[in-house]
């Protein structure tokens, strides 16, 4: 089970070892440099003002690219078009899949852990997405249950903040400068659905076992980001390489084919205007990373480092 909790967490949050997360590209006949930043896609946006250089290129460049345009998360028929993308056919969700006691132990244990009941109407939407999606959407569910509990009692300690991701593309929007996405949701979730290429019975019986290791989930969580906030993220490529060792289609359904796909549309979006792209730092990196496909393509890459 330490396989797929380890595998979630890598994919999640696309990371791997690098000893910089932003990089300035020149050369190869731009006019003007472009950047790539490494994200984290489960850390805040305080952290920015600690990555040298960062709030200075957003302030330099003429547009931002993300890997997701997320303006459009807050727009209710995009929402409603990502649910149905995310669904299973009536015939394969949870409780046609599960036997009664499998069902009934899936539902004591999410309760237990993440205090949803999922036998109440109000979740049965949940219960028809993909075992995975299920898996990486319960603890999300459940921690804003608890920021709104917190704000509804007056006890809630600080403001919401936005992942990292979010806010430079919001930062790039406060400046009037346009805001685009490299991909598109429905790839993205076509992508995760497809991920564990295993019987559905034996994703939903694994999908109890997460949920019975959440504090194994939340500590390889919990290492994952303290590394990457101390740019010191050697420990990441181990966790990212095994979970390529164990489920070989992540390393070329998450990272090298997209990988090739966004580095054939840079240069054109480069040599138009000024780019910062801000990806998740795991496509930055290794041979079909995307900063060797900038420089295999005669562009110069240098880390920023203030």
């Amino acid at each position: 089970m330490k396989k797929i909790l380890t595998l979630i967490c890598a994919v999640m949050m696309s990371l791997a070892a690098n000893a910089q997360v932003l990089y300035k590209i020149s050369g190869n006949g731009l006019k003007k440099p472009s950047y790539v930043i490494g994200t984290c896609h489960v850390v805040k946006a305080s952290f920015l003002d600690t990555i040298p250089g960062a709030n200075r290129v957003i302030d330099e460049v003429e547009q931002v690219y993300g890997e997701l345009d997320m303006r459009h998360i807050s727009n209710q028929d995009t929402l409603l078009s990502i649910a149905k993308m995310m669904m299973l056919p009536s015939d394969s969700v949870a409780t046609e899949i599960m036997t009664e006691q499998e069902f009934d132990a899936l539902c004591r244990v999410v309760n237990e852990n993440y205090n949803i009941d999922l036998k109440s109407p109000q979740y049965a939407l949940l219960l028809q997405f993909y075992p995975v999606v299920l898996m990486t959407t319960i603890g999300q569910v459940s921690e804003m249950m608890k920021l709104q509990k917190a704000m509804a009692e007056g006890t809630a300690t600080e403001s919401p903040e936005p992942i990292i991701d979010m806010f430079i593309q919001q930062k790039a929007i406060g400046q009037s400068k346009p805001v685009f996405g490299l991909e598109y949701y429905s790839f993205q979730i076509e992508m995760l659905t497809s991920l564990l290429e295993m019987p559905l019975h034996e994703q939903y019986v694994k999908m109890i076992e997460s949920f019975r290791n959440k504090a194994e989930s939340e500590k390889i969580v919990k290492s994952l980001v303290d590394a990457y906030k101390s740019f010191n993220l050697a420990s990441i490529n181990d966790v990212v390489r095994q979970s390529e060792n164990d489920f070989g289609n992540v390393e070329s359904k998450v990272f090298d084919s997209r990988n090739e796909n966004w580095a054939q549309k840079m240069p054109s979006i480069m040599s138009e205007k000024s780019t910062l792209f801000a990806v998740g730092v795991g496509h930055l990196i290794g041979d079909k990373g995307l900063l060797n496909l900038l420089k295999k393509q005669g562009y110069k890459v240098k880390a920023v480092k203030k």
